[in-house]
């Protein structure tokens, strides 16, 4: 039998899905009081926040990570998504499938608390090192939405964060903003060849939870979107895998499908700057050298172009001779899991 724990996370999964399917034919009501935070100095349009379903926590969040070196890690194949995060001392990898069922880790890398998250409504994942105001910080899923996202909330104060910007939208900590730490979306073999050294998040509740099994499947095929988009771009897919680059003001959009009819590998100007991508769409992710004052993220089309209403699509540009290259070819079906039995780590 599942835990009570395993039996609330699925539970509220489906009840997210179940709203994403039917977001369109009703909207979701308006509460004083969502999941029972007090919407304090609200920094978005109130009616932009909604309960998406689960209740506050429902979701659990690692706040014990282990970690382990990836010869051991059974569960993460070497064509398996993972969000990969390196610091000047250590280098981590959270596979993709597993942080769909969890959200949050709260982890702890150079002696200060790390926020990695993934949000799997919008296919988003980022990181975020605490200020030096506030350094114990937990982060929880709160079961609220806007823009189509999930929000995160600390545990000291509930206020509410937005996990794209690192940007506290309520409460006590309104407007203020998480030091972000760069991550990649990309196959375990691509990121080991940057850091061997790598170490790979353990199965958190192997016991309940079976991690091979994708709790979003049919909503990555679904043309649904949770709630109404205030910008829509409907060219392409809505949940189609997008490459999304910031800075100054300006963003630009890279999609799979555009980036794999010219080859597969690209070079590009941005904000003066070079950028080369490449797209391995059999895994689904995307591999790119880009200098680091400009923001990059992986995220769904509906998403990046609700964010980002006057993005650019970069449509030609040049085969790249650089040294990038896609990673090893894999499943379609992003954020699998190996099939067979994972073992205790």
């Amino acid at each position: 039998m599942r835990s009570a724990v395993g039996f609330a996370s699925s539970i509220a999964i489906l009840l997210t899905l179940g709203m994403a399917a039917s977001a369109e034919q009703s909207a979701p009501s308006v509460s004083d009081r969502p999941n029972g935070f007090v919407l304090d100095d609200l920094r978005v349009a109130r009616a932009s926040v909604v309960e998406g379903g689960p209740a506050r926590d429902a979701i659990r969040s690692v706040d014990a990570p282990r970690f382990v070196p990836p010869d051991e890690a059974r569960w993460v194949a070497p064509d398996t998504p993972i969000i990969g995060v390196a610091t000047a001392t250590s280098a981590r990898a959270y596979p993709v499938h597993v942080m769909e069922w969890h959200q949050i880790v709260n982890d702890r890398v150079e002696g200060s608390p790390l926020v990695v998250v993934y949000d799997p409504l919008t296919d988003v994942a980022g990181a975020w090192r605490s200020t030096a105001e506030s350094p114990s910080d937990s982060f929880g899923v709160s079961g609220l939405l806007d823009g189509n996202g999930f929000l995160i909330y600390d545990r000291a104060t509930a206020s509410l964060w937005s996990p794209l910007s690192g940007r506290a939208i309520s409460g006590a900590r309104a407007g203020e903003t998480l030091a972000p730490v760069r991550v990649r979306v990309e196959t375990m073999a691509r990121w080991l060849t940057r850091h061997p050294d790598t170490r790979v998040l353990a199965l958190p509740d192997r016991d309940h939870i079976d991690y091979r099994l994708s709790p979003y499947s049919s909503y990555w095929i679904s043309d649904d979107v949770p709630l109404a988009l205030s910008a829509r771009d409907d060219r392409f897919h809505p949940k189609e895998v997008v490459l999304g680059v910031e800075s100054g003001g300006e963003s630009r959009a890279y999609l799979g499908s555009i980036v794999t009819r010219a080859g597969g590998r690209i070079v590009d100007d941005f904000a003066s700057k070079r950028i080369r991508i490449a797209y391995d769409g059999e895994s689904g992710t995307f591999s790119y050298d880009a200098p680091d004052e400009i923001a990059v993220h992986s995220a769904y089309w509906f998403a990046w172009k609700n964010w980002h209403p006057a993005t650019s699509i970069w449509r030609e540009g040049l085969v790249v001779d650089g040294p990038i290259t896609p990673g090893p070819s894999g499943r379609s079906d992003r954020g699998s899991a190996p099939t067979s039995p994972s073992p205790a780590p």
